[in-house]
């Protein structure tokens, strides 16, 4: 399980982590975060709330602004404290109008090229259905509707693949990183990727800690399933998100990287016996039943090239889709209809283009 549970029977010492962004294109998609609802019709009866921006004939209303802001903030709280996390949100609130233009125009681009999504809808929402540990899709929208609208949440997963289509399909297409420009960067940034000796694995943790003394045997017999059906060689990371009680199990029982030294003597004993693959016996500890599956071990140094060589192309590849991506959005905005009202900031406007309504 993860230093992030509070319950780490690895007793994880140090860690971190880095989360890159393009634009507006990372949604999160499990309840407990803020979304932007997805504009729509009026039922009879609702009060009509406030208009801030027309993208040809859609609109975009103040609540869906207020909750970009809401989750814009709620992501730099995971970065930044105190003054640094007001100027960082000064700073990112700028663009929030633009980005939910952005997202309008490429959703309206979508329907134009006949591009659909809703199969990876479908797909989508049975994974985190999953991840939730829900028995039904009907206890998925019951579930969603606490925290919002569940037509809504999936407007806004459509909406996320289709963008994501149309950026592929109209800009991505036309980015190309070479073998040589891959070369280059590994020869003139090798100091970043060097890294100390560690593992990489995966985990399944069945809880017990707190259990009442007449469910430990079925615990233990649901360790054991779960170690046989990995064993024979299922998907571990689909067995994690089936069995296993850790915080992990969302993301297939992934815990990241260990440096030497970071986890439980007892358990670094067992990663270091494992080959590449290979899952342990069950490991009794204070929190319940583990075993973990060694994804990979690393050696102190830096690695070479065909090791990294899938870092660095997507490196290049975002450094180079987001100006390409800009470009085409202000084509798309030139040749849309988009208004503003005054007293909101649209920082994606190109000169002459967009109208704001007079006060």
């Amino acid at each position: 399980m993860s230093d992030r549970t509070g319950r780490n029977a690895m007793e994880r010492q140090t860690g971190g982590g880095l989360r890159i962004s393009v634009l507006f294109l990372a949604f999160v998609f499990l309840t407990g975060q803020s979304f932007a609802q997805a504009p729509g019709a009026q039922a009879p009866g609702e009060v009509v709330e406030e208009i801030i921006a027309q993208v040809n004939d859609k609109i975009i209303v103040l609540s869906e602004y207020k909750r970009s802001l809401d989750s814009l903030r709620q992501d730099l709280t995971q970065q930044y404290q105190g003054l640094d996390l007001e100027s960082h949100f000064r700073e990112r609130s700028k663009d929030v109008l633009r980005e939910l233009i952005d997202q309008q125009l490429l959703v309206q681009k979508a329907a134009e090229l006949g591009i659909a999504a809703e199969s990876q809808v479908v797909r989508r929402l049975d994974e985190i259905r999953q991840q939730m540990k829900l028995l039904s899709m009907e206890a998925l929208e019951e579930a969603v509707n606490k925290q919002m609208s569940y037509e809504d949440f999936k407007q806004n997963l459509r909406d996320n693949f289709l963008t994501q289509q149309v950026i592929g399909r109209e800009v991505g297409s036309h980015v190309q990183v070479s073998p040589a420009e891959i070369s280059a960067y590994y020869e003139q940034h090798k100091k970043e990727f060097e890294r100390p000796e560690g593992v990489h694995i995966q985990q399944i943790l069945i809880l017990t800690e707190g259990k009442p003394e007449e469910e430990l045997p079925a615990l233990a017999t649901k360790a054991q399933e779960a170690l046989a059906k990995a064993r024979k060689g299922d998907d571990f990371a689909e067995l994690a998100r089936q069995y296993s009680d850790d915080s992990t199990a969302a993301n297939g029982g992934d815990a990241g990287f260990f440096e030497r030294g970071t986890m439980a003597p007892e358990i670094e004993r067992i990663a270091d016996a494992l080959k590449k693959n290979e899952v342990s016996d069950i490991i009794p500890t204070k929190f319940g039943h583990l075993m973990i599956r060694l994804v990979e071990r690393t050696a102190a140094g830096i690695p070479p090239l065909p090791e990294v060589e899938s870092q660095i192309h997507e490196r290049l590849y975002l450094q180079k889709i987001q100006p390409g991506l800009r470009e085409y959005l202000t084509r798309l905005r030139e040749e849309s209809y988009i208004s503003i009202k005054a007293g909101y900031l649209d920082s994606g406007e190109p000169p002459k283009q967009a109208s704001a309504e007079k006060p």
